[in-house]
């Protein structure tokens, strides 16, 4: 039941973040928004709340990937775990106390999603191999203050200063599993990245849970 409700609570604000996307646009580009106020498609959704943050609000400057180890089933739990990273991340960007932590636009924002994929659990047993459909995070990052807008202080910094102590963060990859990544952020690559899930589990449970609303900074105008 508490489950239940969540899910259904994290699809009501999809919706009403989608809404504001819609009438926040100028007047001349409403008409053709207005056709998403009744829209159930999350991907349709999804893909106009992207499109406002990364062309009216930030740029991403990072695309990062985590693999949580040990794996992670459900959703509930991949938004715990990145609330987690997350903390521990600005903190260790700004030098600062989770309490003192600044609001964007007075620190870099950060937009996650979680995303779900087979994943071989017996590496080693290669005449029975073993797969298991778990969570993988992925997060847009804005650019950072110095010396972090490059990717090898970036990289250590995830590396060796968040990853210190957290027991489902691993930056350890593998030929089978990549603990954690870090790219340069490409917007026709980036951009709409994380919306080829709903089609891929398009048929199964709450497939259209993928945007971290909890977590992410998603800036949106008053109406």
């Amino acid at each position: 039941m508490i489950h239940t409700t969540r899910t259904s609570c994290e699809r009501s604000e999809q919706q009403l973040r989608a809404q504001r996307v819609i009438t926040s646009r100028p007047h001349q580009d409403r008409i053709k928004f207005r056709q998403l106020r009744k829209v159930q498609d999350p991907s349709i959704i999804h893909q106009a709340i992207l499109q406002y943050q990364f062309n009216e609000i930030f740029q991403p400057h990072w695309f990062g990937s985590i693999q949580w180890q040990p794996f992670i089933t459900d959703f509930t739990t991949a938004v715990q775990e990145s609330k987690h990273f997350r903390n521990k991340f600005l903190c260790s960007l700004l030098k600062t106390k989770l309490k003192n932590l600044p609001t964007p636009p007075d620190r870099p924002r950060i937009i996650f999603f979680h995303e779900k994929s087979p994943v071989l659990v017996n590496p080693m047993n290669h005449m029975n191999p073993i797969y298991k459909t778990v969570y993988h995070t992925h997060f847009h990052l804005e650019r950072c203050p110095e010396p972090y807008d490059s990717w090898i202080q970036m990289d250590w910094l995830i590396r060796h200063q968040v990853a210190k102590g957290f027991h489902r963060f691993s930056s350890n990859n593998s030929s089978e599993n990549k603990g954690f990544i870090l790219k340069p952020w490409i917007q026709e690559h980036h951009a709409y990245y994380n919306l080829k899930d709903y089609y891929r589990y398009k048929h199964q449970q709450d497939f259209d849970l993928v945007l971290d609303i909890e977590n992410s900074d998603l800036h949106f105008q008053p109406d």
